[in-house]
């Protein structure tokens, strides 16, 4: 699965926000134009993600929040910052079990003297004072109640969400191996309170490292290439290798191959890297 994918169904359509919301991820102006296109009468969209511009953010929950579909919105792992307000764009709000929910204040950069700066915090006060109408209008706190907890940098677990209002259904354990590549970025915000149990997560491993695997595996430099960019499906587990293989260059054709290698045995090794997405 690709960090962020819409698929336009005629029953029921996904989206999987797996991915930052803004410039370096995903942006509210072409998040828009495929909401859009959609036409189903549902729309499932799952999240895992530790927020990014609150502009975009903003754009994107009114989207959903609009949208004439009834939407139903998946805590899978993380909904951090600006993420957790798009949770909330939901009809219903599902959260798997041991996924977190974080919210805090918005915060920004400026250079410049005192008055750009009390211009930058009376913005920002703005911004929160939006925030806070969505976490009240869903919950059962009052705008104080919410306030205090955006001061707090406050993390929900699924229990302490549905608790306080922002999710209706508590759902079964989801891999948060996932979460783990989030965390510089939650980091880089200023989070503070991380939990434990994601900040002892291991990032996910990156394409040289899973080259590396496969190659230890038996395959060939190009071999491996291939298996990675033509990615896993259930209709490649047990395909020969044969069929994932580019033909040699022309230096190495008379080069002989290694001893075939099933691509099950590959996806075993993936897996175990935790490499495969969430089942859906």
């Amino acid at each position: 699965m690709k960090c962020y994918e819409i698929k336009a169904k005629a029953d029921v359509s996904e989206i999987w926000l797996y991915e930052e919301v803004g410039f370096w991820g995903v942006g509210a102006k072409d998040f828009m134009a495929e909401l859009n296109a959609i036409k189903s009468p549902k729309i499932d969209m799952h999240i895992n993600s530790p927020g990014g511009e609150v502009f975009d953010g903003i754009a994107i929950y009114n989207g959903i929040k609009n949208h004439a579909a009834t939407v139903t919105t998946y805590i899978d792992g993380i909904a951090a910052s600006i993420a957790s307000v798009i949770a909330l764009a939901g009809d219903t709000v599902t959260m798997a079990e041991n996924a977190m929910f974080m919210m805090h204040n918005p915060s920004g950069l400026v250079i410049g003297g005192a008055i750009d700066m009390r211009k930058v915090a009376d913005s920002l006060d703005k911004i929160r004072d939006s925030m806070v109408g969505v976490y009240a209008a869903k919950s059962k706190k009052t705008a104080d109640e919410i306030i205090a907890m955006l001061d707090d940098e406050s993390w929900l677990d699924a229990d302490e969400a549905k608790d306080a209002g922002f999710a209706d259904v508590v759902s079964g354990k989801q891999d948060l191996s996932a979460c783990a590549k989030f965390l510089p970025v939650l980091a880089k915000l200023g989070c503070k309170h991380i939990p434990g149990e994601l900040g002892s997560m291991k990032a996910l491993p990156s394409e040289r490292d899973l080259e590396r695997i496969l190659r230890d595996a038996g395959c060939s430099r190009g071999q491996a290439r291939a298996i990675l960019a033509k990615g896993y499906s259930v209709d490649l587990r047990d395909a020969e290798e044969a069929d994932v293989t580019p033909p040699a260059p022309a230096t190495l054709r008379e080069a002989a191959l290694p001893k075939p290698v099933r691509v099950d045995r590959v996806a075993s090794l993936l897996t175990r890297a935790e490499l495969v997405a969430p089942s859906r």
